[in-house]
């Protein structure tokens, strides 16, 4: 029942924008955290376990338990999406930030609805709907539209870690809408996601000698609010979003990621997009919002764990 601005819907939608601003933020707060001299690894570390921590607290808060359970599954699970799966898509997204600007970086990334819709065919054999066909086609025409010579120069580095990234990030994915996986609380499955992520991103930090220490304080502020906002209260406040209405509402909501990263870009960073940029990153939110029309994937792919972490 709605009761004005404090129904359920009304709540749940502006959650979902919360998430969308905060996922949103991540390539400008990265690209500040480069300018005061961290690097890829050190920050990615420093996100994982900052958010570690906070998802720590919110379980405590919410007695939401954190026990190891053999039969869940977790340590696999956690060692599989985070040491390996959340390590990689993470590093591609942050690393094409030293090429390209934080908006580019996240049109690019938001391609994966399409590889989710790829993959979902090639692999588990789901009907391809004229919406998802559509679909296809205009991502695929924005992304060559993004590519394609102009004015604008950009750094081919950039655009194939972020569109690598987009690729990892669908089969992580479709991995999380697993019925095991689906099965273990939200905010356990994102503790350990997390834990399991910065212990990965430190040894590899350690290894490859590319631990920066001391760590300006200003670059640490920008990591915290990576692992805070951009993290944790993204994630947590999706959740809950989605919970109150829905999948197909929520995933339509959460397209607003891309406009806000590209509003952000250009006020605190002055980032500038050339035509053929900007008719593709058009063309790949369309995408984005068709592919989240209702269909009968959404049944099976939940959009809950789809973005469970980024």
């Amino acid at each position: 029942m709605k009761n004005g601005i404090f129904s359920i819907g009304i709540k749940g939608e502006l959650l979902v924008f919360l998430s969308a601003m905060g996922f949103a933020t991540m390539g400008v707060l990265g690209k500040m955290a480069y300018s005061y001299g961290l690097n890829t690894t050190t920050l990615l570390f420093l996100r994982f376990f900052i958010a570690a921590i906070i998802l720590f607290l919110v379980s405590h808060i919410l007695k939401r338990p954190l026990k190891l359970n053999a039969k869940d599954g977790i340590i696999g699970f956690g060692f599989g999406f985070g040491f390996i799966g959340y390590n990689l898509v993470s590093f591609c997204y942050f690393y094409s930030l030293n090429f390209i600007p934080a908006s580019l970086t996240a049109v690019i990334f938001f391609t994966y609805p399409i590889f989710v819709t790829l993959f979902s065919f090639a692999f588990f054999k789901e009907k391809l709907t004229p919406n998802k066909i559509l679909s296809l086609i205009l991502g695929s025409v924005g992304i060559l539209s993004i590519v394609s010579p102009g004015k604008a120069q950009v750094d081919y580095r950039g655009i194939i870690f972020s569109l690598l990234g987009g690729i990892l990030y669908a089969f992580y994915v479709l991995g999380l809408s697993l019925p095991r996986v689906k099965k273990i609380d939200s905010v356990k499955m994102s503790f350990y996601t997390n834990i399991f992520a910065a212990l990965g991103m430190g040894i590899a930090a350690l290894v490859s000698n590319t631990f920066i220490y001391p760590i300006n304080i200003f670059a640490l502020s920008y990591a915290a609010l990576i692992g805070i906002f951009a993290t944790s209260v993204a994630m947590l406040a999706l959740f809950a979003g989605v919970k109150r209405i829905g999948a197909v509402k929520g995933s339509i909501i959460a397209n607003m990621e891309i406009v806000i990263a590209c509003i952000l870009g250009a006020v605190f960073l002055n980032e500038k997009m050339g035509i053929y940029q900007l008719m593709g990153a058009v063309l790949i939110i369309i995408s984005a919002i068709m592919v989240s029309l209702p269909n009968k994937a959404l049944k099976k792919v939940s959009l809950e764990n789809s973005f469970e972490v980024k």
